[in-house]
C-alpha cells in the first residue's frame, strides 16, 4: 500500500509546483497592473477636479503682473476682487490646499492701497511722499508673497496629479 501511495505524490509535486509558480506569478503581475491602473485613474480624476483651480491660479498670476506695473488704487482692484471670491470658492472645494493663505495675502495687499487721487493729495500736502513710498513697498512685497503662495499651491497640485 505504501508503494502505491508514494508514486503519485512524486508526479503530483513536480507538476503542481510549476503550475502553482506560474499561477502565482500571473496573479502577482495582474494584481500589480490592476493597482497601477486604479492609481492612474484616481490621479487623472484628481487632475480633472483640480484643473479649474490650477487655471484660476494662472489667472491670478497674470492679474498680479498687470498690478505690478502700476501703483494700484482701489479702482484697479476690480479683477483681483473677482478672483479673490473665486479663490474662496476653491478653498471650500479643496480645504487641504493653501487657497486660504492666498486670500489672506490678497487682503494684506488690499490694505496697502494708495489713496484715490493720490497725486492731487500729494500736491495739496495732505499725504506725505514717505507714506506713499511705504505703501508702494508694501504693495510690492504683498504681490511677491501672493505669487509665491500661488506657486506653492500649483506645485502641490502638480505633486498630487503626476
Amino acid at each position: 500500500m505504501m508503494l502505491g501511495s508514494t508514486a503519485p505524490q512524486e508526479n503530483f509535486d513536480s507538476t503542481w509546483t510549476w503550475t502553482a509558480a506560474i499561477g502565482l506569478v500571473t496573479l502577482l503581475v495582474t494584481t500589480y497592473f490592476s493597482v497601477d491602473q486604479l492609481r492612474k485613474r484616481r490621479k487623472a480624476a484628481e487632475a480633472k477636479r483640480l484643473k479649474p483651480d490650477y487655471d484660476l491660479l494662472d489667472e491670478v498670476v497674470v492679474v498680479l503682473g498687470k498690478l505690478e506695473a502700476l501703483s494700484a488704487q482701489k479702482a484697479d482692484l476690480a479683477m483681483l476682487n473677482e478672483l479673490r471670491s473665486r479663490i474662496k470658492q476653491a478653498e471650500r472645494r479643496s480645504p487641504d490646499l493653501l487657497f486660504g493663505e492666498i486670500v489672506a495675502r490678497i487682503d494684506i495687499y488690499q490694505k496697502a492701497m494708495l489713496p484715490d487721487c493720490f497725486g492731487k493729495k500729494l500736491a495739496g500736502k495732505r499725504v506725505t511722499l514717505d507714506d506713499l513710498l511705504e505703501l508702494s513697498r508694501k504693495q510690492g512685497a504683498a504681490l511677491t508673497e501672493i505669487r509665491v503662495t500661488c506657486d506653492a499651491v500649483q506645485l502641490e497640485i502638480d505633486g498630487r496629479t503626476t
